[in-house]
């Protein structure tokens, strides 16, 4: 909107709300002269500051695609947020335009020229004029509203494919920054897709985008100083992926580290294997940047391992390649730059100085050597021929016992890759070698479905239970074929195994049903009985205890005792995991039933499935996928049934493998297991007082690496893997597992990254689940809003924290215990969480990746 001013008023205007842009000396009122020149005489728009871009590019001759001798047209507008032109001499530190292509990973270069620039100065073109008010680029000229014409070089040899101009940008202000892409196409009119899906949408934003509104996505540049210079960050660069990382980073960009060997190597993470190491057999020098990823665990579930020790080639998560390809070329076009960057230790071919091939050299080296592990139910291996299940290539470490590849054919291109490595033909198939198992591939039960899963036995009003309610759970179980057909074998087959939990309230869950430290098995007569009725296709479990008065204890901890179960809303969660060959998978549901009052049931969704599953993995039908605990438990909604309030992880008296000496046990180094009655038993807590508490666990795991520890302070370690005093849990086996280097890859200050909105639909009859608020009609995230000693002392994880919400904690003789956290942290408090999480609005940088 447009309004008349005095021009007094008009001059206040310009100085606290005008727009950016170099305006010159004031025209005479009611004078519009071209931006830049005289002002636009008094009329200005009430709108705050801002810069956009836009790119654009001519229409080829026969409207599809450019052919040799046609000069491409590129237009670029900077327009302030009056809707005035802005001229490139108003700009800010960075006034860059690129043209890349074609878009298949291999080929991808800057098209020096095309745009009239110096082939191997592996820099970008300036749009501003020069100081004596030339042209940077003599392809170049300034029309007089300030718009940027480009006339590219007639088109000579350049690759065919999709080609893309684009323009990175910033104001006066380090706030307005701006990426902007223009495709077009050369010499074809078929459009080359990213694997990884439109830049608008791409499936690294599913990690790495902020969900906060005005988030933004969050790679390497947007911390600061990550570009010299960038005092803010320069998250422009990250907007766009991989569209506007490709601008520099391709075979012959600004970078000369392709963005192929970046995305592979940072995701492989504390897999390297030889990070950084220069491969000029596929043309790739040095980069030591990668050793700074080497403390990064890929999210794919399940996960595993210790960081910076190899996981075997079974395990390693970073082979779920679907995660983030959305196209199969993974599996179909493989080539040694492709692989190499995973599998940074094969060397394909040894060179000399002047390029050619090493004659002396008869294999290539695999150094350092991929460790396979141990031949299935060995101690380890004995001989080459022992490790024969693996590879025919694999030889025996008689030292480690460890099967090992230690060389690989001399591969001096790519002609030969997919003979050996097919999709599913080969020596060694690709979509076989990236089968992650054990655990969870095959995904034995993908798209096998629960249908008609209802809980009777209320006996108050409306349905609800009371104390002594005999619980009955009925469902159908149909599989994933074209026409499903029902699951009839669950009680009689012995790959299935079902386990039943009931937990609540939705509030502060603690397990109402349940064995152990976990669920009551469904096929254990003495903890239900299960039935099936072949004529309705449905089975029926009823546990064998009514409904109890009081809770049970938290997990490894009796010692918290139970409480008495009060009224609400109660979550039956059930799930049926099916073993077949080594292999695990599981499917289940979820019940929302009330116990104690009258009301509609709704469940706990403080967390969702697709928040967790955003980043650590979907099914091909669309499911989050957490596969943990065996590939057992995969509803991140349902965690909180076992992880509940005070619950620990092992303690003293767990045990874990077999042995026969002491020196079998990991722990006993480290001062915390022993060998008793032939078996590893924990004698020492070497966590403790760690609880596995759901909101804590997560918490803590996520921003582990820069927390300061008081939590963990008494922490022993294992020596020499994981040290003392770090964020480790004990987990099956008394293994302990070190998560010290988890660090979210979103800036965990923008809580609705994880604490999602369902944006059901609600009403007074049908309302959120726990953690969601009925807001218009729509079921939106409130829960992270909340302060709580409990949750917030995980990440303000100091002494300090911790002394502060000690003092604000009342614990009175009876009765629960009194937090004033809210006083200043609540909604609508000075202190608020969310004033204090508020990292958008104004833009607040991200925290290093590291300890400083």
């Amino acid at each position: 909107m447009r309004c008349a001013l005095s021009l007094v008023g008009a001059m206040v205007v310009a100085l606290e709300l005008g727009c950016l842009g170099d305006r010159g000396p004031e025209g005479s009122p009611g004078d519009a002269g071209p931006p830049g020149s005289g002002g636009d005489g008094g009329a200005f728009c009430l709108q705050p500051p801002g810069l956009s871009a836009a790119v654009a590019v001519s229409n080829p001759a026969n409207g599809s695609f450019f052919v040799a001798g046609e000069r491409p047209v590129v237009t670029i507008t900077f327009t302030d947020s009056c809707g005035q032109t802005v001229p490139t001499s108003s700009l800010g530190s960075v006034d860059d335009v690129f043209v890349v292509g074609p878009r298949s990973p291999l080929q991808t270069v800057t098209a020096y020229d095309l745009m009239g620039l110096t082939p191997g100065l592996f820099r970008a073109q300036g749009l501003k004029p020069l100081e004596d008010g030339g042209v940077p680029n003599p392809n170049m000229t300034f029309q007089p509203d300030g718009t940027v014409v480009y006339t590219l070089n007639p088109i000579t040899n350049e690759a065919p494919g999709t080609y893309t101009a684009s323009v990175w940008a910033k104001g006066r202000d380090e706030l307005n920054q701006m990426f902007v892409l223009q495709d077009f196409q050369l010499g074809t009119a078929a459009v080359e897709p990213y694997v990884s899906g439109s830049p608008d949408d791409s499936t690294c934003t599913r990690c790495h985008e902020n969900q906060a509104p005005g988030g933004k996505t969050y790679l390497m540049h947007i911390i600061p100083g990550s570009v010299p210079g960038s005092t803010l960050g320069d998250w422009a660069l990250d907007s766009l992926p991989v569209g506007s990382c490709k601008a520099c980073h391709n075979n012959a960009g600004y970078s000369p580290n392709t963005i192929l060997r970046k995305v592979h190597a940072a995701h492989r993470g504390e897999h390297q294997l030889a990070p950084g190491a220069a491969h000029p057999e596929y043309g790739y020098g040095i980069d030591p940047t990668l050793r700074l990823f080497t403390n990064v665990g890929f999210p794919s579930m399940p996960t595993g391992g210790t960081p910076g020790v190899a996981l075997p080639a079974s395990v390693a998560m970073e082979k779920d390649c679907t995660s983030c390809h959305l196209d199969d070329v993974w599996m179909t076009r493989p080539s040694r730059a492709a692989c190499g960057t995973c599998h940074d230790n094969v060397f394909f071919a040894a060179l000399l100085p002047d390029g050619g091939v090493d004659p002396n050299v008869t294999a290539a080296v695999i150094d350092p050597p991929t460790v396979l592990g141990f031949p299935s139910g060995t101690n380890g291996c004995t001989d080459a021929a022992s490790c024969s299940s693996f590879s025919t290539l694999a030889t025996c470490n008689t030292t480690t016992k460890n099967c090992e590849l230690t060389t690989h054919a001399l591969q001096t291109d790519d002609a030969q890759c997919g003979t050996c490595h097919g999709p599913t033909t080969g020596l060694s198939p690709i979509a076989g070698r990236h089968t992650i198992s054990p655990w969870n591939a095959p995904i034995s039960l993908e798209g096998f479905t629960f249908k008609n899963v209802a809980v009777t036995g209320g006996s108050g009003a409306g349905g609800s239970f009371q104390v002594g309610d005999a619980l009955t759970l009925k469902f159908q179980l149909f599989d994933n074929q074209a026409t499903p057909a029902p699951v009839a074998d669950l009680v009689t087959n012995g790959a299935w195994a079902g386990t039943f939990l009931v937990a609540g309230p939705t509030s502060n869950p603690q397990r109402v049903y349940g064995a152990g430290s976990g669920g009551l098995n469904m096929k254990s007569a003495g903890q239900g009985a299960l039935t099936y009725d072949a004529a309705s296709q449905t089975y029926t479990y009823v546990p064998a205890a009514t409904w109890p008065a009081s809770s049970i204890p938290p997990v490894n901890n009796p010692g918290a005792g139970t409480q008495t179960n009060p009224a609400g809303n109660y979550t039956v969660w059930f799930y049926w995991a099916k073993t077949t060959s080594g292999v695990r998978d599981a499917v289940d549901a979820q019940v929302a039933v009330a116990f104690g009052v009258s009301q509609p049931a709704a469940g706990r969704q403080v967390v969702t499935q697709t928040g967790c599953g955003s980043c650590h993995g979907m099914t091909e039908s669309g499911f989050p996928h957490l596969a943990l605990h065996g590939g057992q438990r995969k509803n991140g909604e349902t965690c909180s049934t076992c992880h509940t309030q005070n619950a620990f992880d092992r303690v003293v008296g767990s045990t874990g493998v077999s042995c026969s000496t002491n020196s079998d046990c990991a722990g006993f180094l480290g001062g915390w297991e022993a060998c008793s009655g032939s078996v590893c038993t924990v004698t020492v807590d070497p966590t403790p007082g760690v609880v596995v508490d759901y909101q804590q666990l997560v918490h803590n795991i996520h921003f582990a690496r820069l927390r300061e520890g008081f939590a963990e302070r008494n922490n022993l370690g294992l020596p020499p893997s994981i040290p003392p005093k770090t964020l480790n849990y004990l987990g099956f086996n008394n293994s302990l597992i070190d998560l010290q280097e988890i660090l979210a890859p979103v800036d965990v200050r923008a809580c609705t990254n994880c604490h999602r909105s369902t944006n059901a639909s609600c009403s007074d009859t049908a309302p959120c689940g726990y953690g969601q608020s009925c807001q218009s009609s729509k079921c939106v995230n409130t829960a992270w809003q909340n302060p709580t000693a409990r949750a917030c002392v995980t990440c303000h994880d100091s002494a300090q924290a911790a002394s502060h919400a000690e003092q604000n904690t009342f614990i009175p003789p009876s009765g629960p215990t009194v937090e004033s956290c809210a006083v200043c942290h609540g909604p609508g408090a000075t202190l608020s969480v969310a004033a204090a999480h508020n990292i958008t609005s104004p833009f607040v940088p991200p925290y290093p990746r590291e300890k400083e």
